[in-house]
């Protein structure tokens, strides 16, 4: 009896840990690819239609029906780490690839808040630079959306962000209907979603008028993104919004029942992680504050060091020649906070 339950307390331990990490064993390609894509800084090319990632025979059969896209994954891939990079600069998590600049603990290790909203973040670039590259023509798959009007004055010309193709191509390319449907996959599924409908939401239809005199007898409309950039409030909101879920009867591994789905569907429009993130204040020693408020967060309590910096801008702006804009350059001193 006593060897029983010994056993069984081995084996709970066992499968915790095997819970908690996302990165054991056989990968999904969703996975391995949203690592690759913002774990790599460099420039360097790898083999394959696809050039910027190591990537599987199903991806390059992708990226060979179409030899644009390898140079839409990389716009994607720069787009993504420099938004997040902006966006998160004066956060106690900055984008980096590691918690307290510990090579061993990475954000990748574990499900993470962070590490939801990597996912997120890829996917929606991923969708944002797959709808423009429709519209300028840059890749050859995408379908032009239909018409938007309700009468015949009302046409289309050309194509707009095609959204509907960023969203298929993107799940298509991370093999979305492969990554599983355990419990960790359909957490990581979810944020992808809610990545690429963050993109979505951004989504306007933009209208013209022909006619003589102005009289809008035709209307040509059609669908645009804004820059990625506006999309980067929604996505940081749910981050911070992001709901921490537990695994149920560590049954991470196994086929979920739909009893269980229709549980983790009640929050599927947030972002969802398993583990805390570590306390980062180790890790903001040294950086610069947006302004003093911001230090009370970033610097943990420790204080700060004010020096003075340099700032040029442009000032006393003025119209010139009835159509140009001529402003002078404006040198100050201001005052610049680094954390203790």
């Amino acid at each position: 009896m006593f060897s029983y339950c010994v056993f069984n307390v081995l084996l709970l331990c066992a499968v915790s840990i095997f819970a908690s990490k996302i990165v054991e064993g056989s990968q999904p390609i969703l996975q391995k690819t949203i690592e690759a894509l913002f774990t790599d800084r460099s420039n360097e090319m790898y083999p394959g239609p696809c050039k910027l990632i190591r990537a599987s025979k199903r991806q390059n059969k992708i990226c060979e029906r179409d030899t644009g896209l390898a140079n839409v994954l990389t716009n994607a891939k720069e787009q993504a780490i420099a938004a997040c990079e902006e966006t998160f600069q004066y956060d106690r998590w900055n984008c980096s690839l590691v918690f307290n600049r510990k090579a061993k603990r990475s954000i990748f290790n574990k499900l993470f808040r962070e590490t939801a909203f990597v996912h997120a973040l890829m996917a929606a670039s991923i969708t944002h630079s797959v709808a423009k590259a429709c519209a300028s023509g840059d890749l050859s798959s995408c379908s032009c959306p239909g018409n938007f009007g309700k009468n015949n004055t009302w046409k289309m010309a050309g194509c707009g962000d095609d959204f509907r193709h960023g969203k298929r191509l993107t799940k298509n390319f991370l093999d979305f209907k492969h990554a599983g449907n355990d419990q960790i996959a359909e957490i990581l599924k979810q944020d992808i979603i809610v990545g690429v409908d963050s993109i979505g939401e951004q989504l306007k239809e933009v209208c013209k008028c022909h006619g003589f005199s102005g009289s809008c007898t035709t209307k040509t409309c059609w669908k645009r993104l804004g820059p990625f950039n506006s999309a980067m409030g929604l996505l940081k909101k749910h981050y911070h919004h992001a709901v921490k879920k537990k695994i149920m009867n560590y049954t991470t591994k196994r086929a979920i029942t739909p009893k269980v789905r229709n549980r983790m569907k009640v929050e599927r429009k947030n972002l969802l992680y398993l583990q805390k993130t570590p306390n980062l204040c180790v890790s903001t020693e040294g950086r610069v504050c947006k302004d003093r408020h911001n230090c009370a967060t970033l610097c943990c309590g420790r204080g700060v060091i004010t020096n003075k910096k340099t700032v040029s801008s442009r000032c006393r702006c003025r119209m010139v020649n009835c159509c140009f804009v001529q402003c002078d350059t404006c040198v100050e001193e201001v005052d610049q906070y680094t954390c203790k």
